[in-house]
Parts: C-alpha cells; sequence; structure tokens
C-alpha cells in the first residue's frame, strides 16, 4: 500500500496459518524476516511439507534444516501437527542408498506428533524402494499414512501401535508382508505395487469399510479373510497377476507342482511360505461377500476369479455391482453366479472393452442354480461398449433368461468416430 501500511501481518493467526500451509517448509521458515510480526508464525504452522533440496545447492544441506525443524517441531509437548508432507518424488534426493537412514529418521521423529503423514519417494528404473522392514511404527495421533516408493519386507505388517489409523494408502511399493494387520484400519489402497508370488498376503481388518487393489504387479490376489464392515471394493487385477495357468484354465489345471504350472501351484500350510488356506474354499471373494458396493474387473489370464466360482458365497448386502468381460468367460458363468448370489442387488454395470469375445467354449466350474430369477431388487442394468455386437446380443439374452426385462436394460455404446460422443439407448426385442 502507498500508506506503507502491512495489511497482511494485521491478519488472524489462523488465516496466516492457512496460506503458510500451502508453502514448503522452508519457505514458510523464511516468512520469520519479513517483519516482526512474522517471526513467530512458522512455528505454529500446523502442517509441514519438505519437497527436495532443489535450491539448496546440496543434499546434505537440506538433510541438516529438515534435522533441525524436525526437532524444533516433533519435540516437546506440543499440539501434534495435522499433516507431514515428504515428497521427494521431483529432485531423486533419496535415491542414493546413503540417503536411507536420512528418510527413516524423520519419519521417526514426525509419526509420534503427526495426524497425517505423507512420503513420496521417486523410483528409477530397477531401483529398489526404500525400505521400511526395520521400522516399527507407533503413533497415537496418527490417522493416515500414504506411501508411494517405499518397500515392507517385514513377515507381518503390524499398524497395532497407531490405535488412531483409520487410513493406509500404498502406492508402486514393494508390499512383500504375508499379513497385514490394524484394529482399527478403515480404508485400504494398494494401487500399482509389487507383491510376492510365493505367497499371499493375509488381510483381515475387522474394521475395514473400503478396500482399492488396483494392478499389483506379479504377486498373488490376496487372501481375504474376515472383513465384516467392508460396504466399498473395487478390484482391478490385470495380466501381471500371478495367479495365471499356462495350461490356459479359466479356474486352474489343478497342478500341484511348480515345474508343470507355476500359476496355478500353490503353498498350503508352510509357515515358511505364507499362512495357511484350505485349498477347497474361497481365496478371495467370501472377503469380498460383506460389500454393498463392488467393482470387479479383470483380465482374461486371471484364474482365481473363476476357482473361487466354485465356492461363490452369497452376497447378502449387494446393492450395485461393476463387471468387467471376464464374467462373461465360460458361457457367462460369473454373470450368471453373481445373478444368483445377489439377493437383494439393485444396479448391475457391465463394462465392456472393445475387441475379442473370451473364449466361452470351456465348461465354466460354476454350476447354476435350479433358480432362474434374478433378484427382484434389480431395476437397472448398465452396459457399457464401443460397439453393440454379438457379445452384447448374448449378455442381453442371459439377462432375460435369469428374468430381468429388456426395459430395464440400458445400453451405452461409445462411438469409435472421434468427436461423436456416445448415445444411449434400450433394447425392446431381438431379431
Amino acid at each position: 500500500m502507498a500508506s506503507g501500511e502491512d495489511r497482511i501481518s494485521a491478519l488472524p493467526e489462523d488465516i496466516l496459518h492457512h496460506v503458510l500451509r500451502l508453502l514448503p517448509a522452508h519457505e514458510v521458515v523464511r516468512t520469520c524476516l519479513l517483519a516482526r510480526r512474522w517471526r513467530g508464525v512458522w512455528r505454529s504452522v500446523p502442517t509441514l511439507r519438505f519437497t527436495g533440496a532443489k535450491g539448496w545447492g546440496s543434499a546434505d544441506m537440506f538433510a541438516q534444516f529438515v534435522d533441525h525443524l524436525l526437532h524444533l517441531r516433533c519435540e516437546g509437548d506440543g499440539p501434534p501437527l495435522d499433516s507431514c508432507d515428504f515428497d521427494f518424488d521431483s529432485d531423486g534426493i533419496m535415491l542414493l542408498p546413503a540417503k536411507e537412514w536420512h528418510a527413516s529418521n524423520w519419519l521417526w521423529k514426525a509419526l509420534p506428533r503427526v495426524r497425517a503423514l505423507r512420503l513420496r519417494l521417486r523410483i528409477v528404473d530397477e531401483q529398489e524402494a526404500l525400505p521400511l522392514s526395520y521400522m516399527h511404527l507407533f503413533s497415537q495421533h496418527l490417522t493416515r499414512l500414504e506411501l508411494v516408493g517405499v518397500s515392507f519386507n517385514n513377515s507381518v505388517a503390524d499398524f497395532s501401535g497407531c490405535p488412531a489409523l483409520v487410513e493406509l494408502s500404498m502406492d508402486t511399493c514393494d508390499v512383500f508382508m504375508k499379513q497385514l494387520l490394524s484394529p482399527s484400519l478403515k480404508h485400504l489402497r494398494i494401487a500399482r505395487c509389487y507383491i510376492s508370488d510365493r505367497y499371499r498376503i493375509l488381510i483381515s481388518l475387522p474394521n475395514l469399510v473400503s478396500l482399492e487393489l488396483i494392478e499389483c504387479h506379479r504377486g498373488r490376489v490376496p487372501l481375504l479373510g474376515s472383513l465384516p464392515r467392508l460396504a466399498r471394493a473395487v478390484v482391478v487385477l490385470n495380466e501381471h497377476c500371478a495367479d495365471q495357468c499356462s495350461q490356459d484354465q479359466l479356474d486352474s489345471c489343478g497342478a500341484e507342482r511348480r515345474d508343470i504350472c507355476y500359476g496355478c501351484y500353490y503353498y498350503y500350510g508352510d509357515p515358511a511360505h505364507g499362512p495357511h488356506y484350505d485349498r477347497n474354499d474361497c481365496i478371495f471373494l467370501k472377503g469380498l461377500s460383506e460389500a454393498t458396493d463392488l467393482e470387479l474387473s479383470a483380465d482374461s489370464v486371471v484364474t482365481v476369479l473363476n476357482r473361487d466360482l466354485k465356492w461363490c458365497p452369497t452376497f447378502t448386502k449387494l446393492k450395485t455391482l461393476l463387471l468387467n468381460d471376464w464374467c462373461l468367460a465360460a458361457d457367462h458363468n460369473a454373470l450368471i453366479c453373481f445373478l444368483q448370489h445377489s439377493p437383494i442387488l439393485g444396479k448391475l454395470t457391465l463394462q465392456l472393452f472393445e475387441g475379442p469375445s473370451y473364449v466361452t467354449e470351456a465348461e465354466g466350474i460354476y454350476k447354476p442354480l435350479g433358480q432362474s430369477v434374478a433378484s427382484n431388487c434389480l431395476k437397472i442394468v448398465e452396459i457399457k461398449c464401443a460397439n453393440v455386437d454379438k457379445k452384447v446380443h448374448q449378455i442381453l439374452k442371459i439377462l432375460t433368461t435369469y428374468g430381468i426385462h429388456l426395459e430395464q436394460i440400458s445400453v451405452q455404446q461409445t462411438s469409435r468416430i472421434p468427436g461423436s460422443g456416445c448415445f444411449n439407448f434400450v433394447c425392446t426385442g431381438f431379431s
């Protein structure tokens, strides 16, 4: 202002905090030079954001700054921080093994004093993720933990030492664990992670409300235990899933020797190779049976879902369901199974990809029940496709066979002509 009046400094401290929490931590600290009013404001900002060593001259100077700031903010009896964000994805400061100690030390200092913690590291080519196997996580305040580019190598990832933790997200991590434990966790997301192909992770979380398992690489589908509070689940299994049969069987060829078919070879009951489970029972679908909202997409080569259909549970709470092309294999085996095991299903969405249909000549492992009527609650069926072809025609016939009227079914076709958008229509009959 021409008058020289400092109106920004006159703002209430909570507004200043709101502004400063958007800045990286080193810029927040620099505000102490603006005026006398600003000298102590940075000490009480409830958020710390460390974005890397760019502009510091050396990584060591940046590390010293982080060490000192965390010592000032995270030690003592002051109030906990709302959030602490370590985002080293851009400048590669943590690429050297010598920096692992710094990252672990920073986590150790921040954990007891923060409610939400985010650690993001950049992984380049074949570089290994930052190991956290020796870290024991204890915090009375931590409610949210987001990890990118780190590695879990413990047999058991036990978060019991964080009784307030409700949300855990792992993206592009090495998740080599045999069991995940947390009595408080409500939201779990595992996306694009590397998982062991030698054993399954046992996930049994009594308070889990939402589960996302997205395109994990190389590993086996987790063994889902009891998830009594599960409401929503999103599962995407791509071609990198290890549960594949080399004999091109939909449900596994039954091989028990690795040299015959590694994809169908499982370890049962050997503690050295993961938790015990019954080979004549559901591996995955039973854990999803409490969900009310389920999205289940898989590549055609993944066998574990078709295998589970033999022991398919009843989805007593399921109201909305999304399936992709995998449900069409073996004469629409999975589609029929879900229709008959979802008594209160209200909305079904079939999301079809452009390309050839699944092989339908193979015999499905699920044997349809005698009843031919789908849920009386089913009012909406949406078919989303690139082209209305024979595949869609077969689905319409299956749905009408199982008691679904054509007027309940809408088809959304996305045009392959650029710029022409998409259109919806309702089928009124067959020709």
